[in-house]
């Protein structure tokens, strides 16, 4: 079943250059676009440019193709044929949750459908359980005091180059089980949300890791990236079980490092790197004894006193 319904209700001419009016309908919302053609080939060439450079393997529509001879605009007929080829590609293209998380993609989606894509996948709990609240915050307290020391020793030792203050990490991996299968081994995967109640178990192989640290790669960061766990030269993992679990070892710590850099966490590689994992991955929901521990990891550091620690409560249940 099609999420988005694409339609073209007219076009217009200005500065001799045709527009056309695209009408994008979901259950509750629509939004109006008005598009050229040389616009959407723009958005077909970054497409495809991000399904080879993320390696998605997507089999995408193809784009209509221009004229030969002559100019569309000087004859209506083709001007209507061309408005219907833009209007399929652009239905086929929206109806791909896999690319829904690129900024130029999300750009063409009605705001409410946004709103509640957003929503579902940060499994929003609106519950609220004064109880549980200052649960939350004397473990707040106690993990200030626990953390003051720490913090203070790991301030003076901060590398330069990654200089990160005031982030706290919400994302954290865990692997603990790995499976081998033909001649790779694939590496089980548990991603923890600190601001939601919900884990996300996903499969993974070194491969796919790799592929994602060297988009990385590629742009500019002011922070110095982590070092990727390098291959054997000699032989494979898979034929010991002793460096398989310290290539899961030297994965885990990998990914918690590159997820405690904000700039890294909001790179489109890695937007697109959780995006994908809350779509596709397995959603384990947490206790509340669980939550009230990984909301206290988030101190780290800074002066506590209550109305810090009321508004990190409230950023939590309005995230």
């Amino acid at each position: 079943m099609m999420r988005y319904v694409v339609a073209i209700n007219d076009y217009e001419t200005r500065n001799d250059v045709i527009y056309y009016n695209f009408h994008i309908n979901c259950q509750k919302d629509f939004k109006s676009v008005h598009k050229r053609y040389s616009d959407l080939k723009a958005l077909n060439e970054l497409l495809q440019s991000k399904n080879n450079e993320f390696k998605l393997k997507l089999t995408l529509p193809r784009f209509p193709k221009k004229k030969i001879f002559g100019r569309t605009k000087n004859s209506q007929s083709d001007v209507k044929n061309r408005a219907q080829e833009l209007q399929q590609y652009l239905e086929a293209i929206l109806n791909i949750p896999t690319i829904w998380s690129f900024q130029f993609i999300r750009e063409y989606l009605p705001k409410v459908q946004l709103l509640e894509e957003t929503c579902r996948l940060q499994q929003i709990n609106t519950e609220y359980s004064k109880d549980l609240c200052w649960l939350q915050m004397d473990e707040l307290k106690k993990s200030f005091l626990q953390r003051q020391e720490l913090f203070q020793s790991n301030k003076k030792n901060k590398q330069k180059g990654n200089n990160n203050s005031g982030y706290y990490q919400r994302y954290h991996f865990t692997i603990n089980e790995f499976t081998i299968q033909n001649d790779f081994v694939q590496y089980l995967v548990i991603l923890t949300d600190t601001k939601k109640t919900t884990k996300y178990q996903f499969e993974t192989r070194y491969s796919n890791l790799r592929d994602c640290h060297k988009l990385l790669e590629k742009y500019q960061f002011k922070n110095f990236l982590p070092q990727f766990p390098k291959r054997r030269l000699i032989g494979q993992t898979i034929d010991n079980p002793q460096q398989i679990q310290d290539r899961q070892e030297q994965l885990q710590r990998y990914l918690n490092q590159i997820f405690s850099v904000q700039e890294f966490v909001e790179s489109e590689p890695l937007v697109y790197f959780i995006t994908r994992i809350k779509l596709e991955g397995k959603s384990i929901r947490q206790g509340q004894a669980e939550r009230v521990s990984q909301f206290s990891q988030q101190v780290n550091g800074s002066s506590f006193n209550i109305s810090q620690g009321i508004e990190e409560l409230r950023q939590q249940k309005s995230f």
